[in-house]
């Protein structure tokens, strides 16, 4: 399942941010606290089979954003790994020179890092990786 970006305006956005999950909804919210026009989110609900014609519509929509994959989850945990040869594939047969950009925590040994205060932090930073750069 896709859920695409339907109220961004495809000729104004410069990033194009894909994600999965809970971190959809901050980065929404922060999106519209922000008033931010330049970033449309597409939330996949759906890794496998991966829905590969639907990212690639959203991707022509979108077809001169840059494209980022946003995960809280650390590097080597979560959708990243699994996820970012596919989306590379959709994004090359759209564009060669397009690239794919992670936001979202390092590589970390455990799933959390055990402490609330930088656990927030981290997530800000992510938030504000995906959105702004």
């Amino acid at each position: 399942m896709v859920f695409p970006d339907t109220d961004s305006d495809p000729a104004s956005v410069e990033r194009l941010v894909f994600c999965s999950g809970k971190i959809y909804f901050e980065l929404l919210a922060r999106k519209e606290e922000q008033q931010e026009g330049r970033v449309a989110l597409c939330r996949l609900e759906q890794l496998y089979p991966f829905p590969g014609d639907l990212v690639q519509a959203e991707m022509e929509r979108f077809s001169s954003a840059k494209v980022i994959w946003c995960q809280e989850e650390p590097m080597n945990q979560g959708a990243w790994y699994s996820m970012q040869h596919r989306l590379r594939r959709v994004i090359l047969a759209q564009n060669e020179d397009l690239y794919l950009a992670y936001a979202g925590r390092e590589a970390y040994a455990a799933p959390a890092v055990g402490y609330a205060s930088i656990h927030n932090e981290q997530q800000q930073q992510l938030v504000q990786d995906a959105l702004f750069g």
